[in-house]
């Protein structure tokens, strides 16, 4: 694991480090580990994205049990894709993974999505799993959006 010390991921990388106790680190890293994350994996994530060491216990076991058991994806492809453990799961990637499990029941998509879209803006989001089925289809599925983000938001759909 080499960070530049150049860069601004080195700064963050010595404050994660400098915030907490060796057993601490050492427990989230036994989290990743449970979570199906070889040690090489944790350690490239923490390069690429620090902050994934910052993330509570209880933040890693929700988003990896959400996308690993609720998605489908394999851990290995979430480790390389480590900022969507900074991510929001009300606001982002609940709504996001319900949806697109919608989608692809629906016959919308393929089952071979990628980490990388939760990642992405909420405009290009909408550009290619909302907008990209015509203005008729479009109005429907972005009504069954709303509704993700609504129902994860902790109201009612």
């Amino acid at each position: 694991m080499v960070f530049n010390p150049e860069r601004f991921d080195f700064v963050i990388a010595v404050c994660v480090l400098g915030s907490m106790s060796k057993s601490t680190w050492e427990r989230k890293f036994d989290v990743y580990n449970k979570c199906g994350w070889s040690e090489n994996e944790i350690l490239e994530a923490f390069r690429r994205n620090p902050v994934v060491m910052a993330c509570s216990e209880d933040k890693i076991k929700a988003v990896m049990d959400f996308l690993v058991n609720g998605m489908g994806f394999q851990a290995s492809s979430v480790a390389k894709q480590p900022h969507v453990l900074g991510l929001s799961m009300e606001k982002r990637i609940v709504p996001r993974g319900l949806f697109v499990k919608d989608l692809i029941s629906k016959g919308l998509l393929e089952k071979q999505m990628r980490p990388r879209m939760f990642r992405i803006t909420e405009k290009l989001f909408l550009k290619r799993f909302v907008y990209c089925y015509g203005e008729e289809k479009a109005s429907e599925l972005l009504k069954l959006y709303n509704e993700k983000l609504e129902l994860a938001a902790g109201g009612e759909a």
